[in-house]
């Protein structure tokens, strides 16, 4: 996808990217899914957000363009919508406006929690930061109206529908496709072993283990996990599926 960049990155943006790439094939947040063709440059992937459920883009499917720089994670990742959206939150050009990627971007942002972010802020627009001030207007005075106009955008520029690229046997990708989910399944299985043996000693001693300790969180995150209680998170392939 896309030519080869003029500054090469560092060997270590090169592994973090790689390993985004892999938690994004084996564990991609809600709604999202991989773009129509294989990524063969690691600064540049196409993603598919479907739009969520119990929205005005319920239905629609909107092809995004992710772009790393290539110091990456020490500058913000650049999202871009490839159709056009009717959202307070996203300008003529595509971009979602979020202080998340500009003052209040932070290195240890995945493209994971980026579109989880996105995700909730298209199914809840965040009015304190509208870069669209007329849309932002219409969806306080008059939500029915805003949704309708929407959907009509939805069906008219996101209605294509698009088929994600998967690696199979014999492609480029299929090892390293393997080996991602291979490396998940492992680390899920050393968690959950680690989480019986706690327990186990906790019931042994007569005590439970202490909650763990809450940190701060943005306000995109917070509404992010709001956004996701009570939904259902589609499980990956299992293991047995991908190495057949």
């Amino acid at each position: 996808m896309g030519a080869a960049p003029s500054s090469a990155p560092k060997e270590p943006c090169w592994r973090r990217i790689r390993k985004e790439l892999h938690q994004f094939w084996v564990d991609p947040p809600p709604f999202c899914r991989p773009g129509r063709s294989p990524v063969t440059d690691l600064l540049h992937w196409e993603v598919i957000i479907d739009g969520p459920e119990d929205s005005p883009y319920a239905g629609g499917t909107f092809p995004v363009d992710v772009q790393f720089p290539c110091d990456n994670p020490f500058k913000p990742t650049k999202i871009t919508f490839k159709t056009k959206v009717f959202h307070p939150n996203i300008d003529s050009e595509g971009q979602m406006v979020l202080d998340i990627f500009k003052e209040n971007w932070s290195p240890a942002m995945t493209i994971n929690t980026l579109l989880l972010s996105i995700v909730s802020v298209l199914y809840d627009p965040m009015l304190d930061y509208p870069i669209n001030s007329d849309i932002a207007r219409l969806y306080q005075r008059n939500i029915k109206l805003y949704e309708e106009k929407a959907r009509a955008w939805t069906r008219k520029y996101s209605s294509e529908p698009v088929v994600s690229y998967y690696p199979e046997k014999g492609d480029e990708h299929w090892q390293e496709y393997r080996d991602a989910f291979a490396a998940h399944y492992a680390e899920v299985a050393m968690r959950r072993r680690v989480a019986e043996r706690r327990r186990a000693a906790a019931s042994s001693t007569g005590h439970t283990a202490a909650a763990p300790r809450k940190r701060g969180a943005s306000l995109v995150w917070r509404r992010a996990v709001a956004f996701l209680q009570g939904r259902s998170i589609a499980a990956p392939p299992t293991a047995k599926a991908v190495a057949n």
